[in-house]
């Protein structure tokens, strides 16, 4: 058996390199496809939540400035000016519902809305909508607003 020269044992090891270079790229493009996808995915999300967060945001200081008027114009601006929190909540409702029909957010329930004398608060929630990934989740947001006298 004639002995290898070193030309000979340099072409056997390239000819089983060969293919390999193709296998690993097509194997970086898989992982940063994945990373990509979930990046997006998780960009979705946090948009999402900030959307719904806004919207909670706004409903809540819709609803607070339904203060007790008669109280307000017979005493001023006083520590004993307060909500009428029937009307801070529906005024919180009316507002959500409008910016539902002009910037809609798809699935959107309203959990509660909580008004008392001094506070109003609200907790929105809505499934998480994503471009890959398909996620049963929801997002849940709270906001409150108080109404303080600061003399």
């Amino acid at each position: 058996m004639p002995a290898r020269t070193g030309r000979t044992a340099i072409r056997i090891a390239i000819k089983r390199d060969e293919g390999s270079v193709l296998l690993l790229g097509i194997g970086l493009i898989g992982v940063l496809m994945l990373a990509i996808s979930v990046v997006v995915d998780a960009s979705l999300a946090f948009v999402q939540r900030q959307a719904l967060q806004a919207r909670a945001d706004t409903a809540v200081l819709a609803g607070v400035q339904r203060i007790d008027l008669d109280h307000y114009y017979t005493h001023g601006a006083t520590e004993t000016s307060k909500l009428i929190p029937r009307e801070a909540s529906a005024s919180a409702l009316a507002h959500i519902e409008l910016e539902q029909v002009t910037d809609p957010i798809p699935g959107l329930e309203v959990v509660r809305i909580l008004g008392h004398e001094r506070r109003l608060t609200a907790e929105l929630t809505a499934p998480i909508q994503t471009a890959f990934w398909p996620i049963e989740e929801t997002i849940t947001v709270r906001s409150s607003a108080s109404l303080d006298y600061v003399g």
